[in-house]
């Protein structure tokens, strides 16, 4: 069938999750002609299942000094939090020596402020959002628990609490009388805890929904049902994106398509070094007894967040490739997470329970990749924000309005380019 080429556009954003719908929620703001492409529907990957944490405090990259060689068994072991599933990929090979390499004090302090930064970012615009817009998402600002059941644990936590707390952010240190008082519905089991006040929460489904329908109202055109085939590139620009429905041209592009920008960007002879960690979470109906505010459970490596009428519990990095596969393992060990920690948890309606994965866009520094190509003129990045994704999304949208309209970036972009790698 004859492709039908579309009048050029302005800017054409590819992918509809929560990145890509923020970016067209600005731009078209902003007045630009903005066209969004999605292969399925609008918050249909990871940014529908997650945690919803707006995350500002324990901003420390997953890559730090000594993760490889305390959790090379750990990232081996097929239950484990943090697993990465052995296979000869020289994609998979060549991130894994980045994240190596990127495991060093100095880089872990390099990146803290930037990650401070784009959370701080974010929740100012979240404000100025509510200020402005008629929006309702389940945003709260409650903070975040961080539950202990040991001391050793909770040893090796005073440690990052330290850590961050240079950079400005503030932490309790709780026994576990301080616990109950913050939390009441946390078994005896839970000893000691860390309380930090710069967290959010929202529904991370209807926060991308709303987003979508904020772009819309600004006037920003939303094609879902659409996968991107491939590019035409003239003298250095994308002439045209290629697509199942048919061919666009526009003045500027922004890749913001999580997971699957490392497979894009291949199309254009360009690498980004992007793995997807698949993350899986289990959604009930909220029990009489439930927590009140989001909570880690530390030792589990386990997310617990009350959303309205639903409660949420999410874990694990699975680097596996795209395997749709949900392991059970996985999702059992979940299960049997959160009885350690929580009361309540046997009245949960095992007939409303949702399993769901999602593949999140993870690179070596765990830093974003944020920022205009060096080698393609009218190619934007806005992907690779690993876990992070809800908490980066609003500033990620506004960087991207800025540089599209050589604006001064709000921030120091150099950190996150691309060529970094």
């Amino acid at each position: 069938m004859r492709k039908i080429v579309t009048p050029q556009k302005n800017i054409v954003v590819i992918g509809g999750g929560i990145i890509g719908v923020s970016a067209a929620y600005y731009l078209s703001k902003q007045g630009r002609s903005v066209t969004l492409i999605e292969k399925g529907e609008i918050s249909a990957g990871a940014s529908a299942g997650n945690a919803g944490l707006i995350a500002n405090g324990f901003a420390i990259p997953i890559a730090a000094p000594g993760v490889p060689k305390q959790g090379l068994k750990m990232m081996l072991d097929r239950s484990s939090p943090f697993y990465i599933k052995p296979r000869l990929n020289l994609d998979l090979i060549g991130w894994v020596w980045k994240f190596v390499r990127a495991c060093n004090t100095k880089q872990m302090r390099a990146s803290i402020p930037v990650l401070l930064a784009l959370g701080q970012g974010s929740f100012d615009l979240l404000d100025e959002l509510h200020e402005t817009e008629n929006v309702n998402f389940g945003y709260e600002k409650k903070g975040r628990l961080i539950a202990f059941t040991s001391d050793e644990s909770f040893e090796v936590w005073k440690k990052d609490a330290a850590l961050v707390q240079e950079y400005g952010v503030r932490t309790d240190l709780l026994d576990a009388d301080g616990v109950k008082q913050v939390e009441p519905n946390l078994l005896s089991s839970v000893k000691h805890g860390i309380f930090c006040d710069s967290y959010a929460h929202v529904d991370p489904d209807r926060f991308t929904k709303e987003m979508r329908r904020l772009a819309e109202s600004h006037g920003a055109e939303i094609i879902t049902g659409t996968a991107v085939t491939g590019f035409e590139t003239t003298r250095g620009e994308i002439s045209s994106v290629n697509t199942s429905q048919g061919t666009f041209t526009a003045k500027q592009v922004i890749l913001a398509a999580g997971a699957w920008s490392a497979e894009l960007a291949r199309k254009m002879k360009l690498s980004l070094p992007i793995q997807p960690a698949k993350g899986y979470s289990l959604t009930y109906k909220r029990p009489p007894i439930s927590p009140n505010l989001p909570l880690s459970l530390a030792e589990r490596k386990t997310a617990v967040t009350p959303m309205g009428d639903i409660l949420r519990f999410t874990s694990t990095l699975e680097l596996a490739g795209f395997d749709p596969t949900i392991n059970q393992r996985r999702i059992e060990t979940i299960r049997r997470s959160v009885r350690e920690y929580l009361t309540g948890i046997d009245e949960l309606d095992e007939h409303s329970e949702i399993e769901w994965f999602g593949y999140r866009p993870a690179t070596p520094d765990d830093l974003p990749i944020i920022g205009r190509s060096e080698k393609i003129e009218n190619l934007i990045f806005a992907t690779g924000h690993g876990t992070l994704g809800i908490t980066h999304a609003l500033i990620t949208g506004k960087l991207v309005s800025q540089i599209t309209g050589s604006e001064e970036p709000a921030l120091d972009l150099e950190p996150l380019r691309a060529e970094r790698f």
